[in-house]
């Protein structure tokens, strides 16, 4: 076996994967039948396979008993604490926007609950201002985090959900590793940005040190449309970057020996550590420095390091506090771009071999190629390993983007050969204008040095936001799938192209016809969803909105608070919406301002009693009620009738609607045929009841199709 190890974590990782997702959909124990025939299978065929059998089935009972401890430990936390207020001692791990003024939302590490000694993670989206790595005490309440977003929540270690209510003291900075690299992050982005524009600032910062809280809306948008989500955000390909720069150091053929490999990995470790505390110690980070350390620990022990069995042991290692991590769209994207980049190296290297192949046979004795040629072929050669790499790596990640209901690009491969190559150029001389920043605060002779290197760094970060946003606005720059059709079209190019290998195919005959039929099958959901209409509800199930979707525009039903508004708008960010055409805030006492930006607004509050609001947006019409008590809401889509209520509103006559999009009102004298809801715990409804939260609708009146997702999540 060349691989055991890796066949190993990759098993393990695998089953955590399917305890993840599986459970909410039913098919956990068929799953695992199939994996238990499918080793014995493999078994069957003897020889060098039957170790690989013993290595998955050995994998699989890790990857099942991580995640039987995570739950059990979770469930533990969950019971003693759930329901309660309690006062909590804990230290700011991280914080985040929140939509209030004078408050942050944060991550908070819990040390002592009512002075009892714990260790768990919580999340509060709305606290009094405070900074990452401080230490804090109030009086919380403290309940499990909502079924929307709880594996979400878990997958970033997060048991709880916390609601500030009174009493809070700041007790000064935390001495953790986490708090020092928290505070040496913030000193970083500050050096940093120093003197530059929003955009171009907010971008260094974030590739440099993971300071996202300077990224404008618009800015994040254009380099979702353009394919460069993943450079705004440190992972492995940062670290890779910057710890492949070592691998350009000069070095004669003699030193490339036991001895010079195990100096490199030493070196690459430590770079990889050195980034960990430059950027706040962040999962994904952590992740690829994982990986770093597992492949300089393999150079020292077995000899040259495998990447693949080095990215899977780093996983398993993450998981191993944590069974849910796997579930994090991060981790699965991290993952996943990596096994495309070495299959974009591999097909680039065996394509350079038949070129040179074919190069020494044709060629006859005569003299050496001018220089400008020789430029030229190190020229082309660039290009081709940066389309090799990034159509691989785009074809690995597509299937991620799409299965978890994200909206994807169909410029991601111009991208990455178009401006990629600036990220390592970008990374250098942003590390250094940070560092010569920080050193600059005590001696100033520093900041003549970090002039240059500042606005080297701030002109190449100006040349990718100008490529971001021009190309954002181009055609196909948001396209959203269906996750059942777009399974169904990875799973067809997948069976080709193992029958490609298979049979030997060459792959300049191959891979046109797998980007044709992609092509070809991205061309037809365009077209089929062109008219289709998406109604989802998201947030709490108290008060859960209602987001209507259309390709790149969405009309917002509005009730709950910034728990809502947060889901709202990674909804939106989701389905790659650009524009809120219509915002209707259904609150009648609404504590804060929805700050969505929108085109036309209609707020409940500030209409008079019985006065009745319309309007109309792209194939959905609205017609707004208010009366003292609260409102009642009716929209048309493709044909059919919704109806919701906010408030305690009870209708005179009868209402009748195919569609209630439900709330805790208890909806009397409503006549309905199906209900959307995030919940089937409402006391109105009947015990048997289906919850249903998204609808697919065609402008025509037909209905598509609709999804239980809901009743998945446990």
């Amino acid at each position: 076996m060349r691989r055991p190890l890796c066949a190993f974590c990759l098993s393990a990782l695998g089953v955590l994967a399917l305890c993840s997702f599986l459970p909410q959909m039913g098919l956990l124990l068929p799953s695992a039948a199939i994996f238990v025939v499918f080793c014995l299978l493999v078994w069957w065929k003897g020889g060098a396979a039957r170790g690989y059998a013993v290595c998955l089935l050995l994998g699989a009972v890790l990857g099942v008993g991580i995640m039987e401890m995570t739950g059990a430990r979770m469930a533990k936390i969950q019971d003693a604490y759930a329901g309660r207020d309690v006062t909590l001692t804990a230290e700011v791990e991280s914080t985040g926007r929140a939509y209030t003024a004078g408050r942050v939302s944060a991550v908070l590490m819990v040390e002592k609950v009512d002075g009892e000694a714990v260790h768990f993670r919580v999340e509060c989206v709305s606290l009094p201002k405070c900074e990452a790595g401080g230490r804090i005490r109030g009086r919380f309440s403290l309940d499990v985090p909502d079924a929307t977003q709880r594996l979400d929540d878990y997958a970033d270690g997060i048991v709880l959900s916390a609601e500030y209510l009174s009493g809070m003291l700041r007790l000064g900075q935390s001495e953790s590793f986490r708090a020092r690299t928290a505070r040496l992050q913030a000193a970083l982005s500050r050096a940093l940005r120093k003197g530059m524009a929003e955009n171009t600032g907010g971008v260094l910062a974030a590739m440099v040190v993971g300071d996202r809280s300077h990224l404008t809306t618009t800015l994040r948008s254009a380099y979702r449309g353009a394919g460069l989500s993943h450079v705004l955000v440190v992972s492995g390909l940062h670290v890779t970057i910057i710890c492949g720069l070592l691998d350009a150091l000069p070095h004669k053929e003699r030193e490339r020996s036991r001895a010079y490999r195990r100096m490199r990995s030493v070196l690459r470790a430590g770079t990889a550590l050195l980034l960990v505390g430059i950027t706040g110690a962040t999962p994904s980070v952590l992740r690829a420095a994982v990986a770093v350390w597992v492949s300089s620990l393999g150079v020292w022990v077995g000899g040259p390091a495998d990447t693949l069995t080095s990215l899977g042991a780093a996983g398993v290692l993450m998981c191993l506090g944590n069974g849910y991590a796997v579930y994090d769209v991060g981790f699965e994207l991290s993952f996943a771009a990596v096994m495309g980049t070495l299959a974009g190296a591999e097909c680039a290297g065996r394509g350079r071999e038949r070129y040179y192949d074919r190069k020494k046979k044709q060629k006859s004795r005569r003299e050496k190629p001018p220089r400008a040629v020789l430029l030229f072929r190190h020229f082309a050669g660039g290009v081709w390993d940066s389309l090799c790499v990034s159509l691989c790596a785009s074809a690995a990640t597509f299937p991620v983007l799409v299965l978890r209901g994200m909206s994807t690009t169909v410029w991601a491969v111009a991208s990455g050969v178009a401006v990629l190559w600036l990220v390592g150029p970008m990374l250098s001389f942003g590390l250094g204008a940070a560092l010569l920043g920080l050193a600059a605060e005590g001696l100033p002779l520093f900041e003549i040095i970090r002039r240059p290197v500042a606005f080297c760094a701030e002109g190449l970060a100006w040349l990718m936001n100008e490529w971001a946003f021009r190309v954002s606005v181009l055609p196909g720059a948001s396209l959203w799938f269906d996750g059942t059709y777009a399974a169904l079209v990875c799973l067809v190019l997948i069976l080709l192209c193992v029958m490609a290998m298979r049979r030997h195919i060459r792959l300049r005959v191959a891979l046109p016809t797998v980007i044709l039929l992609a092509a070809l099958a991205i061309g037809l959901e365009t077209a089929l969803s062109w008219n289709v209409v998406n109604i989802e509800l998201v947030g709490t199930r108290a008060a859960p909105a209602v987001v209507i979707t259309q390709r790149e525009k969405a009309v917002i039903l509005f009730r709950g608070s910034s728990i809502t508004q947060r889901a709202v708008e990674n909804q939106l960010e989701k389905r790659g919406v650009r524009t809120v055409e219509l915002l209707v805030d259904l609150r009648m006492q609404p504590e804060e301002p929805c700050r969505i930006e929108a085109q036309k607004r209609i707020e409940a509050a500030a209409l008079a009693e019985n006065t009745t609001r319309r309007a109309s947006c792209g194939g959905v019409d609205l017609e707004l009620f208010r009366t003292r008590q609260g409102c009642i809401l009716r929209m048309r889509v493709g044909g059919q009738r919704f109806i919701t209520l906010s408030g305690t509103v009870r209708p005179a006559k009868p209402i009748r609607a195919e569609w209630l999009l439900a709330s805790m009102a208890r909806p009397d004298n409503i006549r309905y045929t199906d209900c959307l809801t995030l919940s089937s715990k409402y006391r109105w409804m009947e015990e048997d009841a289906e919850p249903v939260s998204r609808l697919r609708l065609r402008l025509e009146g037909e209905r598509f199709s609709k999804r239980a997702e809901y009743d998945r999540i446990k």
